[in-house]
């Protein structure tokens, strides 16, 4: 007569009830063991969606114990973490059918050995997929725009791994560098004063040279819906694509402007080098932050500033206000429109509207800055169908992700807040997102940040 053991309750209504018995259709992975001394066989089948075991099914061929551990190995893996199911011991499985006889542990280790070896299947197969899709892509992320947004977005890509490129038309560092080199950062708690925008600029480059981003000074001429960044230089594809590409000084869309704008005949937007308007009588149009710093920087250069707004008050900042009323060479017409701008070669005159006394105001004047606010970059986009709001901003998420699945959007073409700190926070808000997006890490899917 054959051995007898004694089983628990929970081993025996396993065996009768056994949970999970079948097979899952196009299963992410397959685990299948046997002992060949008592030729127990055991399969285990997964199904795995965001790193967590959403469905195990067995088959087996064998005793009562092989059949109890499969359908308890099962239940103890569903919802569970692929690094959490990895775990699960053959001592694990006994214990939740409150022992096994010692003779039958082996049966319990089947179990375990088959559920690991089904991830580890899963684990395999999904390296080599992840090989054939990114031999598709030329980059883990493409950002289009090297200016604060756009580099912090591409070095902290980078710093977490990702392949990365940027692409810049014009000047690394946008608005830092075509503003005054010598300029002060303002506006950034922990650097304000204390360092050039030409310094922070060339940090970034070497955090981004150092984290081998690779740094495309040439043209994007268009992104496709399809994920593809069309340069001068050909076409690249990429898992995701960040829009960095700034804003411009907004036209005043005065008589003249068009004329005097263009190889430096008199009419700017921003100083870029005050010594260019030294001796010179500047008037100002505008009254926000852009004008009162432009009049500030020529307080030292130029003969006499004029600012004129349209308003009764100015919208700067109380500190960059007081500044400029404690200077003597500022002259600060309230209420004032500018109508035209004329001149022979260059601009010699401004024709000015007082508008509380309707009466017209000329001035000579040698230059004009016009400061009248920024434009969002965004043209290159609208074949992209992308969801932009009155103004032009291009609407994104809390991530930064826009009404297109892959693409985000940061600094100012996303906000019209157009602080340097703002755009360097969004893209590291990018960089971190992106990541989570591509790489999946076990952390997310446990719930932690």
């Amino acid at each position: 007569m054959g051995e007898q053991f004694e089983y628990s309750e929970k081993v025996m209504d396993h065996f009768r009830n056994p949970r999970n018995v079948g097979q899952i259709k196009d299963a992410d992975g397959m685990g299948r063991v046997g002992n060949p001394v008592c030729g127990d066989l055991m399969e285990i089948q997964i199904k795995v969606e965001d790193n967590i075991l959403k469905d195990v099914k067995f088959k087996t061929f064998g005793c009562g114990s092989a059949i109890a551990t499969s359908s308890m190995i099962t239940e103890m893996a569903i919802g569970k973490t692929l690094e959490e199911a990895l775990k699960i011991t053959r001592g694990d499985v006994a214990a939740e059918l409150d022992g096994l006889p010692a003779v039958k542990m082996h049966c319990s280790n089947l179990a375990a050995d088959a559920l690991h070896a089904a991830i580890k299947d899963y684990m395999v197969k999904n390296e080599e997929k992840a090989k054939i899709e990114a031999e598709k892509y030329d980059f883990d992320v493409i950002v289009v725009g090297g200016g604060p947004g756009g580099l912090t977005t591409g070095i902290l890509c980078a710093y977490r791994g990702l392949k990365t490129a940027i692409f810049e038309s014009s000047s690394w560092g946008g608005i830092l560098s075509w503003l005054c080199h010598t300029k002060m950062i303002e506006n950034f708690p922990g650097l304000s004063e204390k360092t050039t925008c030409k310094d922070l600029v060339d940090t970034w480059m070497s955090e981004a040279k150092k984290l081998n981003v690779e740094l495309k000074k040439e043209r994007v001429n268009e992104i496709t819906k399809d994920m593809k960044v069309i340069a001068q230089s050909g076409e690249y594809r990429s898992k995701i694509i960040v829009l960095a590409t700034g804003s411009s000084p907004a036209a005043a869309g005065v008589k003249g402007e068009e004329k005097y704008s263009k190889d430096d005949r008199g009419i700017y937007y921003y100083v870029t080098n005050p010594e260019k308007f030294a001796g010179k009588r500047v008037l100002i149009v505008g009254g926000g932050n852009s004008a009162v710093d432009a009049a500030l920087s020529l307080i030292d250069t130029a003969d006499l500033i004029t600012i004129a707004h349209r308003h009764n008050e100015l919208w700067a900042i109380g500190q960059k206000i007081e500044r400029l009323k404690a200077s003597d060479k500022i002259k600060i017409l309230y209420d004032t429109e500018l109508v035209e701008i004329s001149g022979a070669e260059k601009v010699e005159k401004a024709i000015m509207r007082d508008l509380k006394e309707d009466e017209t105001i000329q001035q000579v004047v040698d230059s004009v800055i016009l400061a009248v606010g920024m434009t969002p970059n965004t043209d290159i986009f609208k074949k992209l169908d992308i969801e932009m709001d009155e103004k032009g901003y291009i609407k994104t998420d809390r991530t930064q992700k826009t009404s297109i699945d892959g693409i985000y959007a940061v600094g100012d073409i996303a906000s019209d807040l157009q602080l340097v700190v703002i755009a360097v926070a969004q893209g590291a808000t990018v960089a971190h997102n992106a990541y989570i997006e591509l790489r999946k890490p076990y952390w997310r899917s446990a719930g932690r940040l």
